[in-house]
């Protein structure tokens, strides 16, 4: 027991004696620094090898471009040493993803919409003025002619702008200038504006009408936009997040209400509430905005109404009764009624309108819808309407797939303006809504409109390269 009790015992080994480590540790560092000897000979003949490899492999570099030989060449610190074309492969990938990237092709679909809606309109509106043209230029094909014009300059507006992105306007001196421009020019509107149809809109600017007010709905777009954006932060508090923009709000509504552009002061109001409520303001602060703004403007009206100025209540009252003043005040709805109800099911055909004729005033204008329903009847009207139908689905869909709030907001406030600028016109049209004088967009005839929604377009379009669009 005791010999296998020590068998399986372990004897403790008697301490070394220093000089024994000392020999024991040198031994240890001569092995130590033969193997690290023997490592860097080895790192050295692997990267000796590869070097050669990699000089066998180099191409002919005599017929090569300086793009194709910088893509094709490397540089290593310490000296300029020739790489292949593989180790190079991945930085020319990336170049290339950068460069798919900046050159993202926009949303075609909404692209597709916008240029039917073009091309039915320059055709309806040419059928609606050539009478009209003929009677008071002499040329059958003045209005057309000019509408052309509008069109290829506001493509090229929109395909520029399409391509120049649109976080240039987070820019705060850009944002200054551009409202201090627009809200200048429609100061100058009541100092030398031009009148016509009892309404003073227009600058004459070399030979040609320019209307300040569809600037200014642009201008807001973009200064609500830039707020919302960069005081995300103190939105929801009333003094300093709320309140500055529901001011510049209102004062440019009241500068439109003004000349007056009842219409106009509509839009940018409801704009800039949709764009508000949008971009996460307070809803209580919406609220409390709204119902003291219909209290005031029911109060204004009834106060202008007492001091003999009757321009609402005319409106309101034609509206009401298309055919108390045939002759006079209602004359315009009522033919309007008469060339929609002219149409039927199927129209007249394309360039049959009769009401065009000297009955229907502003025929290729603000009630060139009318003219639609005559010629292609209730079927003609209704894809009219299915268009902006998908129009503003479509924009709304872009907006919803913006890589940042800025962008988002953008899309909805310039689709948004559209879309209720059409929603207006053909309740006009049709007596749904009182007179307020409204163009139907890509549709009716005008320069400076035509060209800042083709603006408008450029800037969606431009979103849409770079949102996330499925």
């Amino acid at each position: 027991m005791q010999n296998g009790k020590r068998k399986n015992e372990t004897r403790a080994m008697p301490p070394t004696s220093p000089a024994k480590q000392a020999r024991t540790a040198g031994f240890d560092a001569k092995v130590s620094s033969a193997a690290q000897t023997e490592s860097f000979f080895e790192n050295f003949e692997n990267f000796h090898r590869k070097r050669i490899i990699a000089k066998r492999e180099t191409p002919d570099y005599t017929n090569l471009s300086r793009k194709q030989k910088y893509a094709a060449s490397g540089a290593i610190s310490g000296g300029i040493a020739v790489a292949s074309p593989a180790m190079s492969a991945p930085r020319v990938k990336r170049k290339q993803k950068v460069r798919r990237e900046r050159l993202a092709k926009f949303d075609f679909t909404y692209f597709t919409i916008v240029i039917i809606m073009l091309a039915l309109g320059i055709v309806t509106m040419f059928s609606a003025s050539y009478a009209y043209s003929f009677r008071l230029h002499g040329d059958s094909y003045f209005y057309v002619t000019r509408q052309l014009m509008f069109i290829g300059l506001g493509l090229a507006v929109m395909f520029l702008l399409s391509r120049i992105d649109y976080h240039i306007m987070l820019n705060k001196h850009i944002i200054r200038l551009g409202a201090t421009i627009s809200l200048g020019l429609m100061c100058l509107v009541a100092i030398m504006g031009t009148a016509a149809g009892g309404a003073v809109r227009w600058l004459e600017i070399g030979g040609t009408t320019f209307q300040p007010s569809e600037m200014l709905k642009f201008a807001v777009i973009v200064v609500m936009a830039y707020w919302m954006h960069t005081k995300y932060s103190v939105l929801k508090e009333f003094k300093r997040g709320f309140l500055p923009i529901l001011i510049f709000l209102l004062f440019a509504c009241g500068i439109t209400l003004a000349q007056p552009h009842l219409s106009g002061a509509i839009i940018i109001f409801s704009i800039g509430f949709i764009m508000m409520f949008v971009g996460d303001c307070k809803v209580l602060h919406i609220t409390l905005v709204l119902l003291a703004f219909a209290v005031i403007a029911g109060l204004g009206v009834l106060l202008l109404d007492a001091l003999g100025y009757d321009y609402f209540n005319a409106r309101i009252l034609s509206w009401q009764n298309p055919e108390a003043d045939v002759r006079g005040a209602t004359f315009q709805t009522f033919q309007s009624l008469i060339t929609i109800g002219s149409g039927g099911i199927f129209g007249l055909g394309l360039g049959n309108s009769r009401q065009k004729y000297a009955y229907l005033p502003a025929s290729h204008n603000d009630f060139i819808f009318s003219i639609v329903c005559e010629e292609l009847g209730f079927v003609g009207a209704i894809l009219v309407i299915l268009l902006f139908v998908l129009f503003v689905a479509r924009g709304y869909y872009i907006a919803v797939c913006a890589r940042d709030k800025f962008g988002m907001l953008l899309a909805v406030g310039i689709t948004s303006q559209l879309g209720i600028q059409a929603l207006l016109n053909i309740g006009v049209v049709t007596n749904s809504l009182p007179n307020t004088g409204i163009s139907l967009p890509f549709f009716s005839y005008g320069g400076s409109a035509l060209v800042m929604q083709m603006a408008g377009i450029g800037v969606v379009l431009n979103i849409s390269r770079k949102a996330a669009i499925e």
